[in-house]
């Protein structure tokens, strides 16, 4: 199965409430950019995070495939929790590696084993497919990790970029690409 993992577009992370931020005006220019990036590719399914930001961004995608998407709490970020986003903004004191640290901090073993036990379940439900999941990038983050067992890596993926991956229902996962972005406007 071929897994096309796609960060949502920039959130508006200066929002009056964050608890569930929607897309800039540029972050669904990145919807709609990475929906005609993929316009041709043959997708049997598209899972979505029950987060807004993910939720817009499959909009297009959704919309130019007519597939149904099916939301899976469990490729939410780890922010769902704290039932509130965390902008980088709020670390704007911290060196990088201590911001890098504290988000280490955050993601916790739970929310690895969530992710975790969502993508397998992505993974073995889809044999032979093709499958989209518009998630974000500590989920991308923590299914890479998990991949190439490290911990604690500063991997980052671009808003509405592509990681692609090649899983089957043994385990076995290959990284194929990793934070493809080159059609995301910017601006």
């Amino acid at each position: 199965m071929d897994l096309i993992l796609i960060r949502h577009g920039e959130p508006d992370i200066h929002a009056e409430d964050l608890s569930d931020p929607p897309l800039t005006p540029l972050g669904e220019r990145q919807a709609v950019a990475t929906a005609e990036f993929l316009a041709d590719a043959a997708l049997d399914a598209i899972y979505v995070s029950p987060q807004l930001r993910a939720q817009q961004t499959s909009k297009p995608l959704v919309a130019h495939h007519g597939i149904e998407p099916v939301t899976e709490m469990r490729i939410a970020e780890w922010d769902y929790e704290y039932g509130t986003y965390v902008p980088p903004w709020i670390n704007d004191d911290m060196s990088r590696e201590e911001f890098a640290q504290r988000f280490n901090d955050m993601q916790t073993p739970e929310f690895h084993a969530r992710v975790k036990a969502g993508m397998d379940d992505i993974i073995t439900g889809n044999p032979g497919s093709t499958v989209a999941v518009v998630c974000h990038g500590g989920v991308i983050r923590s299914l890479i990790q998990d991949m190439l067992g490290v911990k604690n890596t500063s991997l980052g993926a671009h808003h509405a970029s592509i990681t692609r991956v090649a899983a089957n229902r043994r385990g076995t996962r290959s990284l194929i690409s990793f934070n493809e972005h080159h059609w995301i406007p910017t601006s």
